[in-house]
Formats: C-alpha cells, structure tokens, sequence
C-alpha cells in the first residue's frame, strides 16, 4: 500500500480477527457508495491489497436505498445515473479484479445497518471497508453499523477519498481552525499540492481461487442482468412517487431521463474519457469560455464526480500534466488554474461541511444574518421561479434548462439563486431544496454552499449588497440571446437590444407594446426596488 493510502484511514474499530488458523479463508467486504468505480478508490485499493497480504476472498455491495433519497431531496435522474453504473461497476470488478458485486434494495439507512451486519455474519466477513461520506446521516449510519460490527469483533474501516485533501488537513497557520475565506484556503491547498505528491491508489486482482458467492436472507442481484432489473424496478417506483408530487407537476420526468441518459453515458470510461477530451479541446478556453452558457464550453464532470465514478485526484493530476506540458516553467495557464480552483471549490465546502455539521439541518453558516431577515414564503412567486415563468429571460431559460436536463451551467445558478433569494427575498432553502430535486450533479456540500454564498449567509459569501442584475447578466453572458431563445423559443422573434433591457421588456411587451402578443409574463419584480428592499433588510437590526 503506498505512503499516502496508509496515512488516509481515519477509523479502525477493532483488531484484525486472526484467520491464519481457520479452515477457510479470510473473506472482506468493500461496500460502495458514492465512489462507484475501481480506479484510484482508496478503500477498494486498501481492502484488495490487503486480501493480497492475506489470501483473502473480496466481495462487494451496494445499497439502493430510495426513501432515503427521497428525502435526501435526491434527483430522478442522478438515481437514474446510479443505477446505469451499477452493472458497469459489476463488469469491471468481476474482469478486472474477480470481486463480485451484490445490490440490494433496503428504503432507509437505518436498513442498512441490519442487512449489513447479517450478510457479515451469515459470509463469515471479518473485514468491512468503505469510503467517509461526510453528511449527517451518513456520519450517524456508519457510527452505528461501526459499534454494531464491533459486537462480532469485525472490523469497520473508513478511508478518505471523496476530497482531493481531506478534511482538516488544511487549517490556519495557528493549525487550529478551518479556513473561513476560499483565497487563502486554496492558496495554501495548492501550495500543499506542489510541495508534496499525490499517489493513484490501484486495486490489485483478487486472488480468483478464493472467489465466494455471498448469501443473505434478503433479496440481491449479483449478476448484470439481475442488477439491471432490480434498478429498474427501484428507478420506476421512484418515478411514480416523485410524479405524485403536486410541487413537480410541471416536469416532464421522462423527458428529463432521456436528455440526462444522452448527454451523460454512464461508467467510469466514460467520464474519464470526458476528462481527457475536455483536457485536450477545451480547457486552454476555460477562464473565458466557462461563463458563456450555451457552449458548454465546461467540463460536465461534475454529475460523475457527485457519485464517485471518476476520481478527483485524477481530475487534478491531468489538469496539472496539461499546465507543465503546455508552460512548464515559463508560466501558468490562468484557464487551466481556474478550472482547478473550482475543484478546490469543491474540497472547500466539504471541508467546511465537516466543520460545520448543522449545515446538514438547514442551518446558515452565519445564522445570525440568516435569523435577522424576514424570509419570504410566497408561493406563486416561487412557483413562478420554479416554473421560469417570471418574466425575466435568463432566470427563465436556466429553469427550463434545469427542468428539461437535470443541468444548470454554473453561472446560471449564481444568477437563479440570487434572484430568488435576494430579487423575490424567498429563504434560500427552498430553492437549495428544488435544485437537489433536478440536479443531475446535485451534491449537499456544493449545493448548499453555492446557495448560502448567494443568500449572503455561508462562508466567504457574495456580500449582501452584492446583487447580480439578471438582465445585464444576460447582456454580458449571452449577449446574441442564444441561450435564452434555446429555451424560451416564445422570444424568439424580440431583439436582443429589448431581452437585455428590465425597462424595454415591460415596454414592449405590455398591452401596446409592440410584442405584446407574446406569450410571455412581464417580469414579476423590479429588480432596482427589489435590490434596495433586500439590502434594508441586510442592513436592519436583528
């Protein structure tokens, strides 16, 4: 095992049980979650390695857990991309490195504990290994199901691997606190990236001749077809309940599945073959072109990061290869930096999620700006945003956008999510909420630090006197309207000079107007007084 993957593990709850005597083989565990590929998986690499030292037999498991997504607000289609991965993690591993992969279907975390330590008892499991995931619920399953193995004397370990650097490995120089401000977090993560080496962590093949089939008492899938039909069973089931909702009425589910399955191929080749080509097309354009939304001029790893079938020290490491091949000491390359500022972005807010553990239950990071401000919960305005019926173009066609795909480009969501929190003054948490509803790439870390530096109330947030005008937004960003009539083809026919301008479009589209037969909403706040409006609000006293 190499210097990095032995320093990652963070909790052994017992001693190794010593099988040298026993008849049969040790047999190990990898259970999957959000890590669902077998290249650079720290657990996996650590387990296998392991099982090499010991002639030990692997077997692997994953649970589908779907009333627990659901209320995790968990997307239709990121289920979807689970479950199309799945049977690509069970070829692999079976070719590659001779594990079996088992999924079973269990609705809630709490499930999950039992079924696991039965299937450990009923196999004669003596090892369990899986990756930190860093949520409230998660940390509660794992702190059960650790002291639940330890009363069979197995073992439970955990290894850090969804961060580039793991959380709290990068602190204020008095090494006590978590950076609150991202610029000099990330001006000490990369200096720690530059000073020190980071290893790929390879599975080595299991030993084929100790290969063991896993029994349990409950339903399982262990072959692909087996697996593809139970996901599809669960993904169904999981439609038809979304579809109840009266709130999500205005999406078309299956149009939303279809656009999400084309745009995104499922398994971890395909993501890494979506790394290399954004490598080698796109990312020497990256600084300009990432704010133009209707090139998708971005990456668009981000819905395989969210479920782990690529890794992000890989992401990383080609994106630090393409600096030296291309500028090697003569310079940097501010696109390429870029784009790994934003995977820093990424390790930030999970570093501050491990910090700060009530953000998991809707709590601001400042919440004494958060309690001071007199939320909005009007529910025709936050229809009209959910919908993109409020009659400001950008705002509306990133809706549709996100309705119809399960994708916003990143820029649009700075610009949705400060125009309902800061335009409309609707609590962040409803549009937080709705966002992980549709994402595709939704992720809690991310997500809800992305809408907290909108609403001014996260760490290192967008000051409350900050507020992005969405229509000069459009002007800079899609200034051909390109973007906009992609999604509101209604507007088709308007100028642009009319789309970009608040004062025009009330003009021209109000009754004598010159477009006023467009169907097509005047836009439902006046941007200049809902900005004074919010900022007084900032500015009160609790």
């Amino acid at each position: 095992m190499s210097k990095t993957a032995q320093t990652a593990a963070t909790d052994t709850d017992t001693d190794t049980n010593d099988n040298a005597t026993s008849k049969n083989p040790p047999h190990y565990l990898m259970w999957f979650r959000r890590d669902l590929r077998i290249h650079d998986n720290t657990a996996l690499a650590a387990l296998c390695e392991r099982a090499k030292e010991d002639n030990a037999s692997v077997s692997a498991v994953f649970f589908l857990t779907p009333k627990q997504w659901q209320t995790h607000d968990t997307s239709l289609v990121q289920v979807d991309h689970i479950a199309r991965t799945l049977p690509i993690l069970a070829k692999t591993l079976q070719e590659k490195l001779n594990i079996t992969l088992i999924v079973q279907v269990f609705p809630n975390f709490s499930d999950c504990i039992d079924a696991l330590t039965t299937l450990c008892q009923d196999n004669g499991i003596s090892c369990v290994m899986a990756n930190h995931e860093y949520e409230g619920n998660e940390i509660d399953r794992d702190e059960q199901l650790s002291k639940q193995l330890a009363k069979d004397d197995i073992e439970f370990v955990r290894w850090h691997d969804q961060c580039i650097l793991p959380p709290q490995s990068i602190t204020t120089n008095d090494g006590d606190s978590m950076y609150k401000v991202f610029t000099p977090f990330y001006k000490k993560w990369r200096h720690t990236l530059d000073v020190s080496t980071i290893q790929m962590h390879e599975a080595p093949a299991v030993d084929s001749d100790y290969k063991i089939e896993l029994k349990s008492s409950q339903t399982f899938a262990n072959t692909i077809d087996d697996i593809k039909s139970l996901n599809e069973k669960m993904l169904s089931d999981y439609q038809q309940t979304l579809e109840k909702n009266d709130s999500l009425q205005h999406i078309d589910m299956t149009i939303q599945l279809n656009q999400a399955r084309d745009t995104y191929p499922a398994g971890e080749s395909a993501a890494c073959q979506r790394l290399a080509a954004f490598v080698d097309d796109d990312i020497n354009d990256y600084d300009v072109s990432r704010d133009v939304p209707h090139l998708h001029a971005t990456s668009q790893l981000s819905a395989y990061l969210t479920i782990g079938s690529i890794s992000p020290r890989l992401c990383y490491l080609q994106a630090n290869e393409a600096q030296e091949v291309l500028h090697g000491n003569d310079g940097d390359n501010e696109d390429i930096n870029r784009w790994i500022s934003e995977l820093a972005w990424r390790d930030f807010y999970r570093h501050v999620l491990v910090e700060k553990p009530n953000l998991i239950r809707h709590k601001a990071y400042k919440e004494e700006t958060d309690t001071k401000i007199n939320w909005s919960y009007n529910t025709d305005d936050f229809e009209a945003w959910c919908t993109g019926m409020t009659g400001v173009p950008l705002v509306d066609a990133a809706m549709r956008c996100l309705n119809a795909t399960g994708f916003m480009h990143n820029r649009l969501r700075m610009v949705t999510a400060m125009f309902l929190t800061k335009d409309l003054l609707i609590d962040w948490r409803l549009g937080e909420s709705y966002f992980m509803q549709q994402l595709i790439d939704g992720d809690f870390a991310s997500n809800n630090g992305g809408w907290q530096w909108s609403a001014s109330t996260g760490t290192d947030s967008a000051p409350y006197f900050r507020i992005m005008n969405p229509f000069s937004q459009a002007n800079t960003h899609d200034p051909k309207a390109l973007f906009i009539k992609t999604w509101l083809p209604e507007l088709k026919d308007i100028p642009n000079s009319i789309l970009h301008s608040e004062d025009k479009i009330r003009k021209e589209l109000a009754k004598g107007g010159k477009f006023n037969d467009v169907d097509y909403p005047l836009p439902i706040v006046e941007h200049k007084v809902a900005r004074q409006l919010t900022i007084a609000e900032f500015k009160k006293e609790a």
